[in-house]
């Protein structure tokens, strides 16, 4: 008796409406189009859908960090963005609402660098229209502790001192994530 795969058969595709990573994979389409690489926007996309909350560090009174963790089903989070990263540039750049979606992630960018609150208003209605309004809101409640917190930011010039502790210590998170 031959046994029965799990899952979906062999060949065949879920939409994208039903995929679970539908907004991650709009968010790194949106992302690679501002110009970051494939990695840089899987992390991204990651970052902006994941569910750990958003906290602000301060390092050696320099600078200001925003980290969160990523929770990811794959061996490594390197192995995770490159699944998500392959999965999205396999996704068909003709779905109605992945073109939609990726073009006002970008006017919300674009309105928020450029100081133009009401395109930023405009593409959050948008997003909502699009069905956005759960992942927007997770984003929202995500990041409100971090936007309370009364980390003061660095006065006065950067001294040698300080500019070779922030050198180690980039260094160092580097190593520990790497290893």
């Amino acid at each position: 008796m031959k046994r029965r795969r799990r899952g979906r058969p062999k060949g065949t595709k879920l939409t994208l409406a039903r995929d679970r990573q539908n907004a991650a994979i709009a968010l790194w389409k949106a992302f690679r189009v501002l110009g970051y690489g494939t990695h840089e926007a899987g992390y991204l996309a990651l970052m902006v859908v994941g569910g750990a909350p958003i906290q602000l560090e301060d390092v050696e009174g320099v600078l200001t960090v925003a980290s969160t963790t990523i929770k990811y089903k794959a061996s490594t989070l390197d192995k995770h963005v490159n699944a998500l990263a392959r999965k999205a540039a396999r996704a068909s750049d003709h779905d109605p609402w992945l073109v939609a979606s990726t073009a006002a992630i970008r006017g919300l960018i674009r309105g928020i660098r450029t100081n133009r609150i009401e395109l930023a208003a405009y593409m959050f209605d948008v997003l909502i229209e699009l069905g956005w309004r759960v992942v927007l809101a997770r984003f929202w409640a995500r990041i409100q502790t971090a936007l309370r917190s009364n980390i003061p930011p660095h006065e006065g010039p950067l001294g040698r001192a300080q500019a070779s502790r922030l050198k180690a210590y980039v260094e160092n998170s580097r190593k520990r994530s790497e290893g």
